[in-house]
């Protein structure tokens, strides 16, 4: 799933604990976009993040 929404593969990084790091970072926003409302899919949800600040701001304040 990662892959799908985040193009992992397609990933430039290599050098060091770059590929860990970023690695850690897509599965916590993938996690966190996963169990956020509203409903949709976490691309979507991924999309409308970029392109509002406000709806980036409602996920991030579901975080528990």
């Amino acid at each position: 799933m990662l892959d799908v929404t985040f193009d992992e593969d397609r990933a430039r990084n290599r050098r060091d604990n770059g590929p860990e790091n970023l690695a850690i970072l897509r599965r916590l926003t993938f996690n966190l976009l996963n169990k956020a409302r509203p409903k949709m899919s976490v691309a979507r949800k991924r999309k409308r993040s970029g392109w509002s600040d406000a709806f980036a701001r409602t996920i991030i304040g579901q975080m528990r």
